[in-house]
């Protein structure tokens, strides 16, 4: 395991009790470390992590607001969306995977063959997985992994009390090519915004602030880094190399979170090896089952995140045809195509789309976004 971020410590804990003997490479001296990442999941994601996600749980929401410049629709949620400490997850997932047996070489700069050589010892591994995040250079030495450019996120910590659930916000004057966000705590509030220029941050950062209330508000941290919402890449392994996690593209196309595709394609893997499969088969078919899965969202996702009056006309569309208060309940956060399978399969969505078809051309847009994704093209 090369990388002892979320991707690779998911991964080296299920691996681990399926039987398999895990050595961990990080070329930092601590886990959790540069935080980048806000950190919403599902309950169904926090039970695929496990007792981690538990103890590093900071807050909870039964429902979210998904807004658009005008518009915005409120969804409760199948299960509680739950915000957790990336940090103490992160370093209690370390220190599970050790009392699992998992041997840890910190402070370690490795590097990689696909022969599954692990440079500077030379040791060989029936796998290896490149967990390296985003910023890493070997996948791209080996050919594999993720190539995409990522846009730049940042979270400012807020000390504020502020009334509600978390809200999603698209709207380009605070936003370049993503979107915003609004997490509420007991104590205090994370917004965040990302654009394709970090240079751009700054400022955008500032409106949305402003765009929540919280001008005045006394600044408690600042973190960020990169955001990767892109398409599957072209290959994930060479020899016996994985890339996986942010390496991969592993993030969910329209908020860019990756803890849940991550944790998914753990479980997965493991399920295969207790089941008699090699290990770095196990590893690479999960990873693809969960980049497919992920691939369904993105023409849609990307679509949302460049035109976000689409999102206003969707919100207006569920409300008028009460297809919002038909899903709730329903919406799993983490599982993007659930929604839009919801509003498929609803009575109610003869009447939004009898709404839709006001806008014939941006209807068809969104339209053909969903098709594509489901026959995979």
């Amino acid at each position: 395991m090369i990388g002892a971020g979320f991707s690779g410590l998911a991964l080296a804990n299920r691996l681990l009790e399926a039987g398999v003997e895990v050595d961990i490479y990080e070329e930092h001296n601590k886990v959790g470390f540069p935080n980048h990442c806000t950190g919403l999941v599902s309950a169904y994601t926090q039970r695929l992590i496990g007792r981690p996600a538990v103890s590093s749980e900071l807050g909870r929401f039964d429902s979210f607001v998904i807004s658009g410049p005008s518009e915005s629709v409120t969804l409760r949620a199948s299960e509680p969306v739950i915000k957790l400490n990336r940090i103490r997850l992160e370093e209690l997932m370390l220190e599970e995977a050790e009392s699992k047996g998992a041997k840890v070489h910190m402070g370690v700069r490795a590097g990689v063959r696909p022969t599954g050589e692990v440079l500077p010892d030379g040791k060989r591994y029936d796998v290896v997985i490149l967990a390296e995040g985003q910023m890493g250079s070997l996948r791209k030495e080996l050919g594999i992994g993720s190539s995409a450019r990522p846009l730049w996120g940042v979270n400012l910590e807020l000390e504020a009390e502020v009334n509600g659930t978390f809200v999603a916000l698209f709207d380009r004057r605070l936003s370049d090519g993503f979107f915003t966000w609004l997490v509420p705590l007991k104590g205090f509030a994370i917004v965040g915004t990302a654009a394709r220029d970090p240079r751009l941050l700054g400022r955008l950062v500032e409106r949305v602030q402003e765009r929540f209330g919280l001008a005045g508000a006394r600044r408690l941290g600042i973190y960020g880094g990169p955001v990767i919402s892109s398409p599957p890449p072209k290959a994930v392994r060479v020899g016996r190399v994985v890339a996986v996690g942010d390496a991969a593209a592993m993030t969910k196309p329209l908020t860019g979170g990756g803890l849940y595709p991550s944790a998914e394609a753990a479980v997965r893997a493991a399920k295969m090896i207790l089941g008699g499969a090699d290990p770095a088969d196990a590893v690479e078919v999960a990873v693809k089952a969960v980049l497919s899965e992920q691939a369904k969202s993105y023409r849609l996702s990307r679509l949302l995140h460049e035109d976000p009056s689409l999102v206003d006309l969707l919100a207006r569309a569920a409300k008028r045809s009460g297809l919002d208060r038909g899903s709730e309940g329903r919406v799993d956060y983490d599982r993007h195509m659930s929604v839009f399978s919801l509003a498929l399969s609803s009575s109610r969505s003869l009447i939004a789309a009898a709404y839709l078809l006001r806008r014939p051309a941006d209807a068809m847009r969104m339209l053909g976004s969903v098709l594509a994704g489901y026959l995979g093209l």
